[in-house]
């Protein structure tokens, strides 16, 4: 008798194919109507979208960062390769909050974006928040659209021109930016205003209309259509280790608990071991989602919400998801920045500055260095802990010239190093974008806030700074010639003198022998060395290395480094330890002979 066959095997589905994701920020100020734009676009909404939160709804505005998407056919100039489907593209929303209380929300949101939609409200123009939004643009992408919102405000007669006076103000605002070619698109996301929508939503809530409530809109075809032109591959690191920024996460019955957010590099699969380092807990990855569709793997660029076993959903909200290892704390970090030429606040170097990476916020200690060793050179790789940096008293800026107009973008404000001393531990890629606010300053409140933007280089451990950081500051010490020695006679025959008596520089009871050798420079620029005490009362005697102008009373110059993180009180003197030459006396013209 012929064995049985055995039953046929199970094929696994293949898995579903998704479009290339782009990320795009919509930004503006407050009630521009960045989340009416996002309502009208959207056809898949995720858990935070349109200001669900309990909050939000409560105050009638953005108070979180909010996703949700929709897809258009491919454009034929994207070429997304082989592993995309080959018929769409998916754009996902990143509706940013627009009140100036909440920058660091809308900072965070940025960093995650490819492009930018700028919302302005046609009938106001620019306001304080589209400007500190404008220059968040400026920091984290290359490409910017601008939409001119609430159209239908405008009496219909004179609406063509309105819009064509509010973009030639606009370019004008945007001549010294490098958006000042960004294209312009009207529109009305919801005809009639929010009011309308509100009405409209209450209805079907109650379902005191048979037929869907659909709100009436104007011009979004013509913003779906330029974002289809704008559209490019960007370049993605999907090699590198997994990290994925959480934004929001919530639980599921006996499921675990579900962190959304963007994968900023790397791969990740189901059943996959990863890491969530703020709290030093290693999780399963049951299974993942992108809108709401189950997906076994998500590569960088991805919006998606994963499923971790066993993980408390309250002690997490926003945070990192990563390859185990990958994402070291840091207490302290080197970083290439350069000064937001909008900001007009205080920054001295050892001021504390909001300091954002990635969606965290933490207070830092600046130390700004290095603007005139980098002056003219391209940008290191990595820091240079061989040399010597000079102390910086604030962030350097591009000189400014009278009647000068021209800066264009920030990459005319010179490079320079920026130590961060952390007040916590934070948790980012080693090169992730820094951007640096001052947040709490009440004479900012209608100016920008942002001072400084760069890229993480190195870490580097508080305990080690003073090794790896050699930053020193100038000193100078002035005293003065108590009386010249006896003249001798030089190579040349002339009496001249090369020795003086100096004062004014040490306490009395000061150790002299300690100073022996030090160098000093006369006002008239000679250069000498202390070659012995003078009596018992601080004086000391300068042997010059030839001929010295200097005159009784005469000042007598002591200038050594002194190292900002070093706790030795040596003096440190090399050859930049010299007086500038307008600093000195110049010399008198000799008198012709009668």
């Amino acid at each position: 008798m012929a064995a049985a066959a055995p039953p046929p095997k199970k094929k696994d589905k293949p898995e579903p194919v998704f479009p290339l994701n782009l990320n795009v920020g919509v930004m503006g100020h407050v009630d521009s109507g960045k989340t009416s734009v996002v309502k009208a676009l959207s056809t898949t909404l995720s858990t935070a979208s349109l200001d669900k939160a309990p909050e939000s709804k409560a105050r009638g505005m953005t108070l979180d960062l909010g996703f949700s998407s929709f897809n258009v056919p491919l454009p034929d100039h994207v070429k997304p390769g082989p592993a995309f489907d080959a018929d769409e593209l998916q754009f996902t929303l990143v509706d940013c909050p627009g009140h100036a209380s909440l920058i660091r929300t809308i900072i965070g949101g940025a960093q995650i974006i490819d492009l930018m939609v700028l919302v302005v409200d046609v009938v106001k123009g620019m306001q304080t928040q589209t400007a500190e939004c404008l220059v968040i643009g400026e920091i984290t992408t290359d490409d910017l659209i601008v939409c001119f919102n609430k159209v239908d405000m405008l009496p219909e007669a004179e609406r063509a021109d309105a819009i064509a006076k509010a973009t030639k103000r606009l370019r004008a605002q945007l001549a010294t930016s490098k958006f000042r070619d960004a294209p312009v698109v009207a529109c009305a996301a919801c005809v009639g205003g929010e009011k309308v929508a509100a009405v409209s939503a209450e209805d079907k809530a109650s379902k005191r209309r048979a037929e869907p409530v659909v709100n009436q809109s104007l011009g979004l075809d013509d913003l779906v259509e330029m974002l289809r032109r704008r559209a490019r591959v960007p370049e993605r690191d999907e090699a590198g280790p997994f990290f994925f920024a959480i934004d929001h996460c919530f639980p599921i019955r006996g499921q675990g608990t579900v962190v959304t957010g963007t994968a900023l590099r790397g791969a990740c699969r189901a059943n996959d071991v990863v890491e969530l380092p703020e709290l030093g807990l290693e999780k399963k990855v049951k299974s993942m989602q992108m809108f709401r569709k189950a997906v076994k793997s998500i590569r960088c660029g991805d919006r998606a919400g994963l499923c971790l076993a066993q993980l408390d959903a309250t002690v997490i909200e926003r945070g990192i998801v990563a390859t185990p290892g990958s994402v070291p704390g840091l207490s302290a970090a080197l970083a290439l920045v350069r000064r937001v030429r909008f900001f007009r606040g205080p920054a001295e170097t050892e001021r504390k500055f909001h300091v954002t990476l990635g969606h965290a916020t933490t207070l830092a200690t600046a130390y700004f260095f290095g603007a005139a060793e980098l002056k003219g050179k391209a940008p290191p790789s990595s820091f240079d802990s061989t040399r010597e940096y000079v102390y910086q008293e604030l962030l350097a800026e591009r000189p400014k010239k009278k009647g000068d107009d021209a800066v264009e973008d920030d990459a005319d404000e010179p490079l320079q190093w920026c130590l961060l001393k952390f007040e916590a531990k934070v948790r980012c890629q080693l090169d992730a974008l820094v951007i640096g606010s001052n947040l709490e300053a009440n004479d900012l409140s209608d100016k920008c806030r942002i001072a400084f933007h760069g890229r993480l280089v190195e870490r580097a451990d508080a305990a080690d700074v003073g090794d790896r950081v050699r930053l020193y500051k100038l000193k100078r010490k002035v005293g003065a010639v108590a009386k010249l020695g006896d003249p001798c006679v030089d190579k040349s025959g002339e009496r001249a003198i090369r020795d003086v008596v100096g004062k004014d520089l040490f306490a009395k009871e000061a150790n002299m022998n300690q100073f022996i050798g030090t160098r000093l420079q006369a006002s008239t620029g000679e250069m000498g060395k202390i070659a012995s005490a003078f009596g018992r009362s601080g004086k000391f005697k300068v042997a010059f290395d030839g001929p010295t102008l200097v005159k009784p009373g005469g000042k007598l110059y002591l200038v050594y480094k002194k190292y900002v993180f070093s706790t030795s009180k040596a003096l440190h003197q090399d050859d930049d330890c010299v007086v500038p030459p307008e600093d000195l006396e110049q010399p008198k013209p000799r008198r012709p002979n009668a």
